[in-house]
C-alpha cells in the first residue's frame, strides 16, 4: 500500500475516534441539557444556538473554507507573516459584519415586539452577540487543520467544549435548582471565547503565526474569489441542516421543535463524520491537483473508499437502533422515529457526494456547486411550506431527505462531467 494511503487511514482511523468520541460526548450534553430545560426551551436553545452558528460562519465570507488553500501552502513554506494576514483580512472582515448582524437583530426585534425589555424577546438577541467570536472560533481552529493538525483542531470543540458547558450546567442547576435557557446561552458563548483563546495561544506556540505585517503577501481580492463560492455553497447546505428547525418553529407545533432537535442531533453523527473526513482530505487536495490527474484520481478514491466505509455502516446502525436513540432522550422523543431514519438516509446520500463537492469547488467550478445548493434550498423550502402544515416534523424530515438525495446525485453527475484531467487551479496567494 503506498505511503499516502497509509497515512490517510492512520488519521482516518484517528479522526474517526474523535468523531465517535465527540459524537458521545456531544449526545450526553444534549441529553443532559433536555433534563435541565423543557421540550419548548430546548427547542429555543437549539434555534438560537443554530442561528448564531450560521451567522458565525456567514461573516467569513468563507475565509474558513478557503483556508486550506492558502494556509497550508504558508505553513509549509515557513510564511507565519502570511497566515497573519489571511487570518487578519478575515476577522477583521467578521467583526465588523458581526457587530452589523447583532445591530439589525436587536433592532428587528425590537420593531417586531414594540418592546425593549429583553424577557419579551427571543433567545437568539442573546445569541446573536456570539456572531463574531463563532467567526474567530472557526479561523483558529481551520489554521490548526491547515498545519495538518486535526485531532488538535476538533478534540477542543467535538469533546472539550460539551463537557465543559455540560458541568457548568449542573453546577448551575445544583446551586439554584434549574437552569433558563437565557444562562445555558451565556455559558456557551463564555466556555466559546475561553476555548477559542486558548487555541489561538496553541497556535502561537507552535509558530504558526506571527504578528508582524507582510504586505506583499496580502491578496485581499484572490482570496475573496476564491471564498465567497465556497461560502455560499457551505452556508445553503448549513441552512438546508438548519432551516428546518425555523419552519417548524413558525408552521409546526412549538413541541415538536425540541423533537425534531433531538432527532437532527442523533442523525448528526453522519455529518460529523464526513466533515471529519473530508477535513482530513482538504489540505491535500490542491497539491495533488497541482501533480496531475493521476495524483487527483488516486487521492479521490483513496477518500471515496474512507467515507463509504465509515458512513454505510454508521447509517445502517444509527436505523436499526433509531428507537432505542431517541428513547435516551425521554418516552416522548420517540414520537421522532420516522424524522430520525429519514434525516439519516438523506445525510448519507450527501456524505457519498462530499468529495465530489470539494473536488469541484478546488478546481474553481464553486460556482456550479453553489447554484445546485441553492436550489436544493428553494425546493426544500417549498417542500417544507407544503408538507409541515399537514406533516408536521415529518413532513419536514421528508423533504430534507428528498432535496439532499438530489443534491446529491446533481453533484456526483457533476464530478463526471468535469473530471480530474481538468487544468488544475492556479493558487490563490500567486494573486492571479
Amino acid at each position: 500500500m503506498p505511503q499516502q494511503a497509509k497515512d490517510m487511514r492512520r488519521l482516518a482511523l484517528a479522526m474517526g475516534g474523535v468523531s465517535v468520541a465527540g459524537y458521545v460526548v456531544d449526545y450526553g450534553f444534549n441529553l443532559g441539557l433536555t433534563r435541565f430545560l423543557t421540550p419548548h426551551a430546548y427547542g429555543d436553545y437549539k434555534v438560537a444556538f443554530s442561528f448564531a452558528f450560521f451567522l458565525g460562519l456567514a461573516v467569513l465570507l468563507g475565509g474558513d473554507r478557503a483556508a486550506p488553500m492558502v494556509l497550508s501552502p504558508a505553513i509549509e513554506q515557513a510564511r507565519p507573516r502570511k497566515v497573519w494576514e489571511y487570518l487578519r483580512f478575515y476577522l477583521q472582515t467578521a467583526a465588523l459584519l458581526g457587530a452589523a448582524a447583532i445591530l439589525v437583530t436587536w433592532a428587528l426585534s425590537v420593531l417586531h415586539l414594540g418592546s425593549s425589555d429583553s424577557e419579551d424577546h427571543h433567545v437568539l438577541t442573546l445569541a446573536v452577540l456570539a456572531v463574531p467570536l463563532n467567526a474567530a472560533a472557526a479561523m483558529v481552529s481551520r489554521t490548526l487543520q491547515s498545519a495538518r493538525r486535526p485531532a488538535r483542531a476538533a478534540v477542543p470543540w467535538r469533546v472539550g467544549l460539551p463537557l465543559f458547558q455540560l458541568g457548568l450546567f449542573a453546577g448551575v442547576v445544583a446551586w439554584r435548582g434549574e437552569l433558563t435557557v437565557y444562562e445555558a446561552i451565556s455559558i456557551g458563548i463564555l466556555a466559546t471565547a475561553g476555548l477559542t483563546w486558548w487555541q489561538w495561544l496553541d497556535i502561537r506556540r507552535l509558530g504558526l503565526v506571527e504578528l508582524r505585517r507582510d504586505q506583499a503577501a496580502r491578496q485581499s481580492r484572490a482570496w475573496l474569489m476564491a471564498s465567497l463560492p465556497m461560502m455560499g455553497t457551505f452556508l445553503v447546505a448549513l441552512a438546508l441542516n438548519q432551516s428546518d428547525l425555523y419552519f417548524l418553529e413558525l408552521l409546526g407545533d412549538d413541541s415538536e421543535v425540541g423533537h425534531y432537535a433531538a432527532a437532527s442531533m442523533a442523525a448528526h453523527f453522519v455529518p460529523l463524520v464526513q466533515v471529519a473526513l473530508v477535513g482530513l482530505m482538504a489540505p491535500l487536495v490542491l497539491p495533488a491537483l497541482n501533480k496531475g490527474a493521476g495524483a487527483s484520481r488516486t487521492l479521490f478514491r483513496q477518500g471515496q473508499t474512507l467515507i463509504l466505509a465509515s458512513v454505510l455502516p454508521l447509517g445502517a446502525v444509527l436505523v436499526i437502533f433509531a428507537e432505542p436513540i431517541l428513547g435516551l432522550f425521554g418516552p416522548s422523543y420517540r414520537d421522532g422515529l420516522n424524522v430520525l431514519i429519514a434525516l439519516v438516509l438523506g445525510n448519507v446520500a450527501w456524505a457519498l457526494a462530499a468529495l465530489s463537492s470539494l473536488w469541484l469547488q478546488y478546481r474553481r467550478r464553486a460556482v456550479a456547486v453553489l447554484v445546485v445548493s441553492i436550489v436544493t434550498l428553494a425546493f426544500d423550502s417549498l417542500l417544507n411550506l407544503i408538507l409541515i402544515p399537514r406533516y408536521g416534523m415529518e413532513g419536514a424530515a421528508a423533504s430534507t431527505a428528498a432535496t439532499l438525495l438530489l443534491a446529491a446525485v446533481a453533484i456526483v453527475l457533476l464530478h463526471w462531467w468535469h473530471p480530474p484531467s481538468s487544468p488544475s487551479p492556479e493558487k490563490p496567494e500567486d494573486g492571479k
